[in-house]
């Protein structure tokens, strides 16, 4: 008598086995789920080690700005990351410094400042104080500050973001996922942020977003442009404020190193710097453009504070300063 193979099947079992399909996808499902978030686990885990020396990123918003274990930053009474300011002395010559980040020192202690260090290179006799802000637009506001503080001297630090204008509107990269999430990501994970700047970096090479260098050269790279004829004027008049108050001043302008070759090839914003430089001989003022400097250097991620953020680290500030003081040192009299 022939068996009848339906009276021996579970009754959860259907005569095509989907019953038993069914659960052994739902099993492979989660084992895979597991496996990639162990990956992922992984890979996080992986790069906080790799990249553990990365105290800045540039963006204080995101996870190497926030537990980078980066420098204590003590700021004084006039709103400045420097020591509070004595009245002025007589037999001191005080110096000022106004600029941006990196006038500020994004990424390094505020005694490996290039400030500081001219300060320390100077001696007696000599002070200088820095009234750099992170993300600085307005440099006729913060020489109101430094000038009431009565320097014998001002220092301009110039950097290529100097010369956008309230109408230029820089490129936006889309964000990797949607703001919600890339909100709660980025403060959180570093993988996160090393495959954001990937992705941001991937959409200029594609043509999706405008790379920056095609940004400023549209908008500054013709000398009679609005654009450049309105960040021109805003410098010269930062000049024409201190000398009209009896104060002479002179201006450093740093090279964008993330846009350098090995010694400096390849480097796009050479008529920026060339710019400046006549505008000192039309104002008659002290000028040190560090592009020769860092064109010197092999490679110029070297001078950077982390993979990361290339602002110049402590090294370069160093050299930074004895730079200034070869240039400006002839123009301070005590």
């Amino acid at each position: 008598m022939p068996i009848d193979a339906s009276a021996t099947r579970p009754a959860s079992m259907t005569t095509d086995g989907s019953g038993g399909g069914a659960a052994v996808l739902a099993l492979r499902f989660v084992f895979r789920t597991l496996v990639i978030a162990a990956a992922v686990a992984g890979a996080e885990h992986v790069a906080r080690l790799a990249y553990r020396s990365a105290h800045s990123s540039g963006n204080a918003g995101d996870f190497i700005g926030r537990h980078g274990g980066g420098p204590a930053i003590v700021v004084n009474q006039l709103g400045f990351r420097e020591r509070e300011i004595p009245p002025k002395q007589a037999g001191r010559y005080r110096i000022a410094v106004v600029g941006d980040s990196i006038a500020w020192g994004q990424g390094i202690e505020a005694r490996e400042r290039f400030s500081n260090r001219l300060e320390e290179f100077l001696g007696a006799g000599y002070e200088v104080f820095n009234f750099g802000q992170p993300g600085a637009t307005d440099h006729m506001a913060q020489l109101a500050r430094a000038l009431s503080i009565s320097p014998d001297f001002v220092i301009l630090q110039l950097y290529i973001t100097a010369f956008e204008t309230p109408e230029m509107q820089r490129p936006r990269p889309y964000r990797l996922l949607p703001e919600s999430l890339d909100r709660q990501l980025e403060p959180a994970s570093m993988l996160y942020d090393l495959l954001a700047i990937q992705w941001a970096q991937l959409q200029q090479e594609l043509g999706v977003v405008e790379s920056y260098e095609r940004y400023l050269d549209r908008n500054l790279r013709d000398a009679n442009s609005p654009n450049s004829r309105a960040a021109i004027a805003s410098i010269r008049q930062f000049v024409l404020r201190a000398r009209r108050t009896g104060v002479p001043s002179g201006i450093v302008f740093f090279p964008a190193t993330d846009a350098m070759g090995a010694n400096g090839t390849g480097y796009p914003f050479g008529f920026l710097h060339e710019r400046v430089q006549a505008l000192c001989v039309e104002q008659q003022i002290p000028c040190l453009d560090l592009l020769p400097a860092f064109s010197r250097i092999n490679d110029p991620r070297s001078t950077w504070v982390s993979p990361f953020d290339a602002h110049p680290n402590a090294d370069a500030n160093r050299r930074v300063a004895y730079e200034m003081l070869a240039s400006f040192a002839p123009v301070w009299h005590r």
